[in-house]
């Protein structure tokens, strides 16, 4: 009799444990997933007030800048570039005064630069926009002024294998831009890929670079692009290319490599 009570005791005790040990484990998890969003929310707060300065600092950069007084409206953001990429673009522009841009992805980024031709008209000007989505092309242009300078080329989404992954290049890239060499080049297209995401423009380098040049690239904070610009660098220092890099914090990051003559930009 006292050796079944005894029994049926360390066995409550023992549910008891379990069940304790079950709850303390159930706490670790909330809290763990408590601090996993808290840390998300404070790094999404902390990125929009950087959008907001970047849109304030943008705002007064362009006061006195006569090309951008007939822009028409934009609406950075989201999908398209942010005002961190609006900035340096337009700092890049009126420092620079680049005659051939290369321009992969059309939107924002597009009507910025078009707008900047079609006030300064430079001699032998090229303005090449690639884009992969024909309707995206037709619906801007219904709704949107280019320069005389600029075109669109649109260029199917492919898939292309990289070791064991596959990203998302413009069908016949290199056959489109041919032999032209541009001094700055953006990269906001093709669309992104979890791996090694818009990379066409590293067979760019070096024979479609001038020797002054600078290369923006937008959503640098994600894995693909990152590897991307890790492989670019990786082609310049091949070809014996100096440069200097800069990074631009938003919504989404900015990410700038330049000439040394251009290294300036890496921190304005």
């Amino acid at each position: 009799m006292i050796k079944n009570t005894f029994i049926r005791l360390m066995n409550r005790i023992k549910t008891r444990r379990n069940s304790y040990s079950n709850d303390i484990k159930d706490l670790k998890d909330d809290i763990i997933a408590h601090n996993k969003k808290t840390t998300y929310e404070l790094e999404r707060i902390k990125r929009q007030n950087l959008e907001l300065i970047w849109a304030r600092v943008w705002d007064d950069t362009k006061v006195d800048i006569e090309w951008l007084k007939e822009l028409p409206g934009i609406s950075p953001g989201r999908w398209a570039v942010g005002y961190n990429y609006i900035y340096i673009m337009t700092r890049i522009l009126c420092a620079m005064k680049p005659a051939r841009v290369l321009d992969l992805g059309l939107g924002v980024s597009s009507t910025l630069i078009s707008e900047y031709f079609r006030y300064s008209c430079p001699a032998l000007g090229k303005h090449l926009i690639i884009e992969q989505d024909k309707n995206w092309a037709e619906f801007y242009l219904k709704n949107n002024r280019l320069s005389q300078f600029s075109t669109i080329s649109v260029n199917q989404g492919v898939s292309k294998p990289i070791g064991d992954e596959e990203y998302i290049a413009y069908k016949d890239f290199m056959k489109t831009i041919g032999d032209i060499k541009f001094s700055l080049i953006s990269v906001d297209g093709p669309k992104g890929s979890r791996e090694h995401s818009r990379r066409d423009i590293i067979d760019c380098i070096p024979n479609n670079l001038e020797d002054s040049f600078v290369i923006v690239f937008d959503d640098a904070n994600n894995k693909g692009e990152k590897e991307t610009i890790q492989d670019i660098e990786s082609r310049l220092k091949i070809y014996n290319i100096p440069f200097c890099t800069g990074w631009y914090y938003g919504m989404t990051d900015c990410y700038i490599i330049t000439s040394e003559d251009n290294k300036f930009f890496c921190s304005l």
